[in-house]
């Protein structure tokens, strides 16, 4: 068992990979030996102010910053089908086929040579994201990642036009240091360690073990755990089918990302008291560009 000062933390190993009950125990259980000091802080049973080991904390965007029963993934795949099928004349499934190989069908169509020049990849890219968004406002989301004291970003594979839309309709476009997209990590997708040593190039950190990751892919998963970051998978049933997800790859599991805070107390503020002023930008947050 693995366990950090905050709460129990179960070890990736001890049963075979795999089973269900190793997929059981990534699941979070709050420690007793947590109090707090006079002025709120998280304290451990020694009665020292619980540090966060990490210096900064990435959270993918769609199906991770919110939960809608895959509303709009379901829909941006339909229209990359779409695109795929109308515009460049491939066959139906072809979109799909892509994406199982490549690890995105963007990357596909770019590695394929099926997109021809920057007019193209930005038609693409227009076309695939002008969509409703079904993405409620969350003010319990907003209060928690107002409280976080650790550095955070928005890691995603999309564009940052895209999750700059979620962000602004979930209500929380003003809480990042910045959104490191797909442009940002020169097209790489986060099957790819690239991706991964680019969004900390951006972010200004040098030791993978300091990086924390949230994110509802369990092949993105992996990815991290190659890199020595720290994941948390967001999402406990997958998309198709609604079966329980195990991944062993995980080091940890929550339901919703409501439960992160949960998991690791001691990356948030007790309250929101005084912590206004330390919102990264204080307006819409903006996209990174390529670290040299």
């Amino acid at each position: 068992m693995a366990s950090t000062s905050s709460i129990v933390l179960h070890a990736r190993a001890a049963p075979a990979r795999g089973s269900m009950d190793d997929h059981r125990a990534k699941y979070l259980a709050p420690s007793k030996a947590v109090s707090s000091n006079d002025d709120g802080a998280l304290t451990s049973a020694s009665g020292e102010e619980m540090k966060p080991k990490h210096a900064v904390v990435f959270f993918d965007c769609d199906d991770c910053l919110y939960k809608n029963d895959w509303r709009t993934a379901n829909v941006i795949t339909a229209k990359i089908e779409s695109y795929t099928t109308e515009r460049l004349g491939l066959p139906h499934g072809a979109a799909y086929e892509l994406y199982k190989k490549h690890g995105t069908c963007l990357r596909g169509l770019q590695n394929e040579a099926l997109l021809h020049g920057e007019e193209e990849l930005e038609e693409f890219l227009e076309y695939a994201h002008d969509i409703p968004l079904e993405i409620e406002r969350d003010e319990r989301l907003r209060e928690m990642l107002l409280r976080m004291k650790t550095p955070k970003w928005v890691f995603t594979a999309s564009v940052a036009a895209h999750a700059k839309r979620c962000l602004e309709a979930l209500g929380i476009e003003d809480l990042f240091e910045g959104i490191i997209d797909v442009r940002a990590v020169e097209w790489e997708t986060k099957h790819s360690t690239k991706a991964y040593e680019a969004a900390m190039r951006i972010a200004g950190v040098d030791d993978p073990a300091a990086c924390l990751f949230l994110d509802d892919s369990t092949s993105n998963m992996k990815t991290a755990r190659v890199m020595g970051w720290t994941n948390i998978l967001v999402g406990t049933h997958a998309r198709d089918g609604g079966h329980e997800i195990e991944c062993e790859h995980a080091d940890h599991i929550i339901s919703t990302v409501h439960d992160f805070e949960a998991l690791m107390p001691e990356h948030f503020h007790p309250s929101v008291d005084g912590v206004e002023d330390a919102v990264p930008n204080g307006t819409k947050v903006q996209a990174a560009v390529p670290a040299p």
